[in-house]
């Protein structure tokens, strides 16, 4: 029981990274400009955000099928931080409603981040004999 507890877990947090992994590469463009307004000495090349986006891919599909799940919970929470911090600067908005908005996926990345580490330390992650 434990085993599918996990094993459904890790399938949970880790269909949101290959699904916006395939979104960035799919629309490199629009992101290498957004993050290289955010931060001025990145270059506006697609290639970064391809990258990025195939970073995702890749651990979040180890993730959801057990190998490394411990690195690759690591792998993802280090694509969190520029994810969040340069998709949603809740501190620039504008608009009262905006700012509420890029706020709560603010925190829901900070929440992710949270499992992620839990997950990249948890001893437990690796399959468990059968009793």
């Amino acid at each position: 029981m434990r085993t599918l507890i996990r094993t459904a877990g890790r399938l949970c947090i880790s269909a949101i990274f290959v699904y916006t992994g395939y979104g960035m590469i799919n629309n490199a463009e629009r992101y290498a400009k957004r993050a290289a307004a955010a931060v001025p000495m990145l270059p506006e090349d697609p290639m970064v955000a391809r990258a990025h986006g195939a970073t995702m891919m890749v651990a979040g599909s180890t993730l959801a099928l057990g190998i490394v799940p411990r690195m690759s919970a690591r792998v993802l929470a280090l694509t969190m931080i520029p994810n969040t911090l340069i998709g949603h600067p809740f501190w620039k908005s504008e608009s009262p409603e905006d700012r509420r908005t890029q706020l709560v996926h603010f925190l829901k990345n900070i929440g992710l981040f949270g499992g992620l580490l839990y997950l990249s330390a948890d001893k437990r992650t690796a399959p468990q004999p059968q009793d």
